[in-house]
């Protein structure tokens, strides 16, 4: 693909149209079945939703709301939307409804497409949501008043005219440890710029499965817009409860992941190979399908130690950094660089520099601003476009961006010496008896407080779960500064309260009721 010709969402999934035609774009399950998309279809289909939206709009332009899991109709929803010019606001498929309700409202939303299992919260929502004319179903089925089948049935594809590449394409709200979300006003300009900063990703042999939740914009620009470029197929993930069954019936060559679910399937992984007594590598292989060639990391960071742990699987892993203000990526890897503890190399097109220990990026693919929020804006973004990502770190000679920390998280403690709890916590991914932790000051103390997992500590007492993290820590300590040695161990009973996206919250209401001075 041409990428001086792609200059919105319009040119790429038309082009994607035109270069790959009858290939398989979206792969997903239809009851028994499996159910192909083509490139072309989906051009056509995206044009007959765009269709129906500037009809249901009168030929304003609008805010459409889309909330539920990836679906080819959630994306014909998407992109029939931002093709013609109006903004689409994924929502968090895990919210409550009032919280849905709050966001629709800020959002100024007039048309809501909705997976049908939300049917149920409909009339709550019409209700706290007056300025919402029209809604329609992802899916047919009873209670639904319109339904996207219907719509791409009958409503012909629309005439395309050329929109602002400056248009704003996407309302998407963070989803933080604390504070209240925010609404990132993102360009086509930006996700644009995304998708084109880096190249030879992909290609149109690859499969991809995609599992994380496609309001994310790590999943909505890496898996889907870099799809659309390279040609790759993409295969849904109807359920995580299902993961391991569709790894083997859709064979992936690549998966995008978050820490969290790499270290899930690599302990599965260990467990399942130490239960058969068979060589690691080649239940890594099964697991994954046999055609796997590597795993994106991104979200959050992985650690060394668990890339390397990988690595002698047979499955490279490549990390990335980035965030939902810079659409996301501000570094990448590729499945063949070799990680010297670093989140990736800087994309193309990003400048960054460091101010008092914090990471600040500039690059086409950074954000308009919050909508209805000045403050924030001016907050994160300086005049010249500027942005401040509220991580520590540093960058080397070669590009390679290296986290320290989070800005807020830091522990600041009576000597005055400054402690990144990520650092510490991320010494505990390999350990298999860890499921979560987390590390914070207590009395002056640096804490680890630790959720066991259950499954590697089903056949230890209490005191012998306490002795094994003690030794644990005490090799983990040797690693360490004197300042930031855990001097203080928790272990809890249930699991940290998490955010939706699945990011423990630092503020939690109660303390692991274990506690061993060390």
């Amino acid at each position: 693909m041409n990428k001086a010709s792609v200059k919105t969402l319009q040119d790429l999934v038309r082009l994607s149209a035109e270069e790959y035609g009858e290939k398989t774009f979206v792969r997903e399950k239809d009851g028994n079945d499996i159910s192909d998309k083509s490139f072309a279809q989906f051009y056509e289909d995206s044009r007959r939703v765009c269709s129906f939206v500037q009809n249901a709009a009168n030929g304003e332009t609008i805010h459409a709301a889309v909330i539920g899991p990836t679906s080819y109709a959630y994306l014909a929803a998407y992109f029939g939307t931002v093709i013609g010019g109006n903004t689409i606001v994924p929502i968090d498929a895990q919210l409550a409804c009032a919280d849905i309700c709050e966001l629709l409202v800020r959002a100024d939303i007039s048309i809501f497409f909705y997976d049908i299992r939300y049917t149920p919260m409909i009339p709550a929502i019409k209700a706290a949501c007056p300025s919402i004319h029209t809604y329609v179903s992802l899916q047919s089925g009873e209670g639904a008043e319109l339904s996207l089948p219907s719509v791409l049935e009958k409503y012909s594809p629309a005439e395309m005219t050329e929109i602002p590449e400056k248009t704003m394409a996407s309302i998407v709200y963070t989803s933080g440890t604390t504070g209240k979300s925010k609404g990132v006003m993102l360009s086509h300009a930006n996700f644009i710029d995304n998708a084109m900063c880096r190249d030879n990703e992909s290609s149109p042999e690859d499969t991809l499965l995609t599992v994380l939740p496609i309001h994310h914009v790590y999943c909505f620009s890496c898996d889907i817009l870099l799809s659309l470029r390279y040609g790759a197929t993409i295969c849904v993930n109807d359920s995580m409860m299902r993961i391991a069954q569709n790894l083997k019936l859709f064979q992936p060559t690549i998966i995008l992941l978050v820490p969290m679910i790499a270290e899930t399937i690599y302990k599965q992984i260990m467990a399942a190979a130490k239960a058969k007594q068979l060589p690691p590598a080649a239940v890594a292989q099964a697991v994954f399908g046999g055609r796997l060639k590597g795993i994106y990391s991104g979200g959050a960071y992985l650690s060394p130690e668990l890339m390397k742990a990988y690595a002698e699987l047979g499955i490279p892993v490549a990390q990335g950094y980035g965030m939902t203000e810079c659409s996301p990526r501000i570094a990448s890897s590729y499945l063949d660089d070799v990680s010297k503890g670093d989140v990736g190399t800087v994309v193309g097109g990003c400048e960054v520099k460091i101010e008092d220990g914090e990471i600040v990026v500039k690059s086409p693919s950074v954000m308009i601003g919050y909508y209805k929020d000045p403050e924030a804006t001016a907050e994160a973004l300086t005049p010249d476009g500027w942005l401040h990502t509220g991580d520590l770190g540093y960058v080397d000679e070669d590009r390679r961006v290296f986290i320290t920390g989070r800005k807020k998280n830091l522990i600041i403690l009576s000597n005055g010496e400054n402690v990144s709890p990520e650092e510490i916590e991320n010494k505990f991914a390999a350990v298999d008896i860890a499921a979560e932790v987390l590390v914070y000051a207590e009395d002056g103390f640096i804490t680890a407080e630790i959720f066991p997992n259950a499954e590697a500590c089903a056949e230890m007492s209490s005191e012998e779960i306490g002795e094994a993290f003690k030794k644990i820590i005490t090799d983990i300590n040797k690693t360490l500064t004197s300042a930031k040695m855990i001097r203080r161990l928790r272990i809890r009973d249930k699991e940290f309260e998490k955010t939706t996206s699945k990011k423990i919250k630092r503020e939690q209401p109660e303390k692991g009721e274990m506690s061993i001075r060390l």
